[in-house]
């Protein structure tokens, strides 16, 4: 499936589960309220962080095809305007923090000291606002798509271009040690989020109402990813450096 089908669902399946909880909320049913809408909010932000993905990874696959494969300029040109016209990014961050204020005055509004119906209103804005930039981030992301398809079949005749003249297509570069490094200790930081948001959110702070399982498992196999990738790389960066040294 395409991006946009992935965010298509994402954003239907989150903006189904916020309206369920905000009637589950106004009924008075806080206790299957609270279940619904974490998991209301992990869709939302998910979605949000998707196109934010999308948008950044666009731009850094469009460099780095005009450097390694001579694709036109102009195609990385047409990106940039075309995200300093749309709002998608604003309205992708305005989104979530949205959901974030309105999850943590959930239970913060008594701590400092607001009425209760603070976290009434923060939630209705936020679900308000959510049915707003869903549809607005959509309509980006499909635009931003053609644009890769035309980036996409601009490379197409530069491979024709290659392949008929009797030249070799560059290989593809696979994941670094590096990279994968990175994306482990991203993991091994993310996976504790949840436990947090359990404790300190859901629970009010009390560490013995919330299993540390299975956080510190992913937590500890993305650290030990870490360290291998960590490990290799340098390895590899010294061997690099020693035959640079020889020659």
């Amino acid at each position: 499936m395409r991006m946009s089908q992935y965010f298509l669902f994402g954003s239907v399946a989150a903006i189904l589960a916020l309206l369920v909880a905000a009637g589950l909320g106004f009924s008075g049913d806080l206790s299957l309220h609270f279940k619904v809408a974490l998991p209301a909010a992990i869709l939302t932000v998910g979605a949000h962080t998707l196109l934010i993905l999308f948008m950044m990874i666009t731009g850094r696959i469009l460099r780095e095809a005009i450097r390694c494969r001579d694709l036109p300029q102009e195609f990385l040109d047409e990106l940039n305007l075309f995200f300093s016209r749309k709002s998608a990014y604003p309205a992708a961050v305005s989104g979530c923090m949205s959901i974030a204020a309105a999850a943590v005055l959930a239970f913060g509004a008594p701590v400092l000291g607001l009425p209760a119906a603070t976290h009434w209103v923060a939630a209705s804005l936020a679900l308000l606002l959510n049915l707003w930039v869903l549809p607005i981030e959509y309509r980006a992301l499909r635009e931003t798509q053609l644009i890769v398809d035309k980036a996409a079949g601009a490379l197409d005749k530069l491979d024709e271009e290659i392949t008929s003249s009797g030249g070799e297509l560059p290989e593809e570069e696979g994941t670094t040690p590096e990279g994968l490094a990175q994306g482990a200790m991203a993991v091994a930081i993310g996976a504790w989020l949840p436990y947090i948001y359990m404790v300190f959110i859901m629970g009010e702070g009390d560490l013995s109402s919330t299993s540390i399982h299975p956080f510190i498992e992913v937590s500890i196999v993305s650290l030990v990813v870490w360290w291998l990738g960590r490990s290799e790389a340098k390895r590899q960066a010294s061997e690099s450096a020693d035959a640079s040294s020889s020659t």
